[in-house]
């Protein structure tokens, strides 16, 4: 997915909390097509709207990764992960490939004596990232798909 045009406008301004009203005064463009942008950016995950008197609008956290990397894949990996067990490895790999913007949606473990093969499906990262986030942490790292 990439950000341009219209969309990528809109979202560099909702960084911090605004109003549909501000930012179409703002954008200089009737409030009513900010309103269909908005609903499908929230659709997709990438703002999140508040209504009522301190409401507004402002990206998510997967909406600011967005617009700083101005693309994302929307496919998923499939790694397998070779490491030494040891206690926290799990949450050690987990937390970096948050860092880097990366959703882990299934985990699998095996045991084979004094390493643990891990099965991780991803998304929102690409294989380069994963690579260099997990680089000194883990033995091997294969992209299964």
């Amino acid at each position: 997915m990439k950000v341009s045009g219209l969309t990528k406008k809109i979202m560099e301004h909702l960084k911090e909390p605004t109003t549909t009203k501000d930012l179409a005064k703002q954008l200089n463009i009737h409030p009513k097509n900010i309103d269909a942008k908005i609903r499908v950016l929230r659709d997709l995950g990438l703002v999140e709207t508040k209504k009522g008197r301190n409401g507004g609008i402002k990206l998510t956290k997967e909406g600011l990764i967005l617009l700083e990397k101005g693309e994302i894949s929307l496919s998923a990996l499939k790694l397998q992960i070779v490491a030494k067990d040891r206690i926290g490895l799990l949450a050690d790999i987990s937390s970096r490939i948050s860092k880097i913007g990366g959703n882990i949606t299934s985990t699998v473990l095996e045991r084979e004596g004094d390493r643990v093969v891990i099965y991780l499906v991803i998304d929102g990262v690409e294989e380069k990232e994963i690579n260099n986030a997990l680089r000194g942490l883990v033995d091997k790292i294969s992209i299964i798909w």
